[in-house]
């Protein structure tokens, strides 16, 4: 894949575009899961057989084929692919296929840095990731969790730590050689002990790039709904400290953390994009977002019908300087080290991060996250101080703060 911009007098750079493709479906409604919340359970787990499955993928062709011509007259070439979800990798080969041929048709692939799909163990096979590198994805991030059966079936995962270290290994031998597990810390009842395990046999695995994520009490979950009943109680020191040996462990074998739950080289360009909005994007699919010209373009999660019945138009188109926006575009910028760059913000919103802090909403939230962490402020934009980052994270989902944001940004 090219990666060479145009160079010479009179060059043009063309504006660069992350691609989006939301895959709706799981194979189980996990109880950590806040992505699924709004998802009914039958349109979840919908099979390739069924009539409005295989309608959500001739509407997911025709949305592709509805917008892709407006986005390349703008000049857009892109330069990112991710598809998620959901599980991206629950698709059959034919529904692959039909996707990857419509904006194969559409859009010019050719400059592509970073393409990647993200996946269940269960739902991977070595045919099904040939597939995948051969339809150009050459990055694979895997829903791991834990590597304790005993935890997994407590989350409501439906495979096993023998399957999750099957596909790490089968992906490395298709040829995936920028590999991203996902793991989280700090559940109810998690010890350290359990953390350690897990990282130590993690860094065994062919893997490049690790996501840990502090697990994050989110309403309308299961697991949020068993720490209401008492069933289950969150330590926030504990998910600290969870979190803090996780990190030092894979910062000993060379993982270095650039953001929150974030470890290893090279770094997630899909993610740096939103959480530092480094170029716009456009996401196809029902509960896919979009940040195309200074607007916020969402289909909502859980609308699968009336996605599938009129895909060629978005639920809402906002203003992207909008304070529930803002509120949800500071939350994440904040987990990384670089934070949200003043000048990159006024490109994508339209509007001086100065005077989009200076919103009532807004400014509640940032003296929230300065009591918990140092704030700076400067002309280059803001950022918590690196030491920061990782303790105000956690100590804030304990409050609901950040799961707020982004329950109001769609």
């Amino acid at each position: 894949m090219s990666t060479t911009p145009p160079t010479g007098p009179g060059a043009v750079t063309a504006p660069p575009l992350l691609i989006y493709v939301n895959v709706p479906f799981c194979n189980s409604k996990c109880h950590f899961c806040d992505w699924v919340t709004e998802v009914p359970l039958a349109d979840l787990r919908l099979t390739p057989e069924t009539s409005l499955r295989q309608r959500y993928i001739k509407a997911l062709v025709e949305q592709i084929e509805t917008h892709a011509p407006t986005l390349n007259s703008r000049g857009y070439r892109p330069r990112i692919m991710y598809w998620g979800g959901g599980t991206a990798s629950i698709l059959t080969l034919a529904e692959i296929e039909a996707v990857t041929g419509a904006l194969h048709r559409r859009f010019d692939l050719g400059d592509l840095v970073e393409a990647t799909i993200e996946g269940s163990p269960e739902s991977m096979d070595p045919e099904k990731l040939r597939l995948f590198r051969a339809a150009g994805f050459n990055r694979i991030s895997i829903g791991v969790q834990s590597f304790d059966d005993t935890r997994l079936r407590r989350i409501g995962r439906v495979h096993n730590a023998e399957q999750a270290e099957r596909a790490v290994l089968a992906a490395a031998e298709s040829g995936f050689e920028n590999i991203n597990i996902d793991l989280i810390v700090g559940f109810p009842g998690q010890e350290v002990d359990e953390v350690e395990r897990m990282i130590r046999h993690a860094v065994t695995l062919p893997v490049n790039h690790f996501s840990v994520y502090p697990y994050r009490p989110t309403n309308g979950t299961v697991m949020r709904k068993q720490v209401r009943r008492g069933t289950s109680e969150i330590d926030v020191d504990e998910q600290l400290r969870s979190y803090v040996h996780a990190r030092d462990l894979l910062a000993r074998h060379g993982f270095d953390e650039y953001a929150t739950a974030y470890f290893g080289a090279p770094r997630c360009e899909s993610d740096e994009v939103y959480y530092k909005l480094t170029m716009d994007w456009i996401g196809f699919g029902s509960g896919a977002n979009s940040l195309i010209g200074g607007r916020f373009l969402l289909n909502e999660r859980g609308a699968l019908h009336r996605f599938s019945a009129a895909p060629q138009r978005f639920d809402s188109d906002t203003p992207a300087y909008s304070p529930h926006l803002v509120l949800h575009f500071l939350a994440q910028a904040l987990t990384t080290v670089d934070g949200m760059d003043a000048r990159t913000f006024q490109l994508r919103t339209g509007r001086s991060l100065r005077a989009a802090c200076e919103e009532p909403a807004v400014r509640r939230m940032l003296e929230q996250v300065n009591r918990r962490g140092r704030l700076i402020v400067d002309k280059r934009g803001i950022r918590l101080h690196r030491d920061d980052m990782a303790s105000a994270y956690i100590t804030m989902n304990s409050v609901d703060l950040y799961a707020a944001t982004e329950q109001n940004a769609g």
